[in-house]
């Protein structure tokens, strides 16, 4: 009975932790090459193919890895368009509002709609 439950115990804590590192893996965008290496450390105690290819494996797992870094690479792409490009739709924003004041239009009578355009708020039609 306590072999049963020293075994009952272990596998849990196992499952535990691979949960764990499941979470971790999925906030840093690596659940492919964690999967990929829970089956190739698996597959260790059911074949013997895993062992004899070890090199063969690590490419997988080199290639797992590099997808995971192309993926932070356009993540940090898109991060850095997206900074530029609210930037410039602030720029332009503050160009209306600028020919705004200058047409003598009262800043209480405009909106900025949804394409970062000035409009009058009784008309709706552009300030600029």
């Amino acid at each position: 009975m306590t072999l049963l439950t020293f075994l009952l115990l272990c596998s849990l804590l196992i499952m535990f932790l691979i949960s764990i590192f499941k979470k971790i893996a999925g906030k840093l965008r690596l659940t492919l090459p964690f999967f990929y290496l829970l089956i190739a450390i698996i597959s260790t105690f059911f074949t013997s193919w895993t062992t004899e290819n070890e090199q063969l494996v690590l490419y997988g797992l080199y290639v797992c890895v590099a997808i995971s870094i192309l993926s932070w690479l356009k993540s940090l792409k898109d991060y850095i368009r997206g900074k530029h490009k609210d930037a410039s739709t602030d720029d332009m924003v503050t160009r209306q509002i600028q020919q705004a004041k200058k047409k003598g239009v009262s800043l209480e009578r405009i909106y900025v709609d949804e394409q970062g355009i000035v409009r009058h708020q009784d008309t709706n039609e552009p300030i600029v």
